[in-house]
């Protein structure tokens, strides 16, 4: 799991970098890669579930693991996962560079108009349509594996467990979506096709 978390933080510093070069087709490419990563990741934890309840717990016993209130949980022990997650929550920062657009400081649809023009002309702009869906994607993915994550300490150590240590894990995949304005584009750019003819 630290090996496919290292690879992720190589790529979403390389996606930065591509993003900050202009180079969207090249940075959509490798926010596929992290997304699929995160899937990855969550098929690592449900190997949890192949194990033996007794001997997880005599393990978890012997290693001298234990939470230390209700924001511990064991998933953020792991640097690296702390890190791949604030970084790919942090590609939602790229989103108006992406559209070639400052952010409103009052708060206005400025991003949301040109997303909605964005995804409006797709032919000419593909390579920056692909990059924001694939950071939406990996948006899905992270909250997946958090999800995911929950339902494993609950079914290996028993939903006791889960409740002493899971409200942090239920606050990622609780919080409201990351890019709301390519949210609020789709959802009105639907509204208009479902006027039409």
């Amino acid at each position: 799991m630290e090996s496919w978390l290292h690879v992720s933080l190589n790529l979403l510093r390389r996606i930065n970098t591509r993003v900050d070069e202009g180079r969207f087709g090249e940075a959509s490419g490798d926010v596929y890669l992290v997304e699929s990563i995160w899937k990855l990741l969550t098929d690592v934890e449900d190997l949890h579930l192949l194990m033996d309840p007794e001997d997880f717990l005599k393990l978890k016993k012997q290693l001298h693991i234990k939470t230390a209130g209700k924001n511990d949980a064991f998933c953020f022990r792991s640097r690296g996962l702390v890190e791949v997650m604030k970084m790919s929550k942090g590609l939602r920062e790229k989103v108006p560079f992406v559209l070639g657009v400052e952010v409103d400081p009052t708060g206005g649809p400025r991003l949301q108009e040109v997303a909605m023009r964005l995804y409006a002309r797709k032919r000419e702009e593909c390579d920056k349509i692909h990059l924001l869906q694939g950071m939406q994607g990996v948006e899905a993915a992270a909250k997946r594996f958090f999800f995911a994550y929950k339902q494993v300490v609950a079914a290996v150590m028993g939903s006791a467990e889960m409740n002493t240590e899971c409200d942090s894990v239920r606050q990622i995949f609780m919080e409201p979506t990351y890019f709301p304005s390519l949210d609020a584009a789709k959802t009105f750019l639907g509204e208009f096709w479902s006027h039409v003819g």
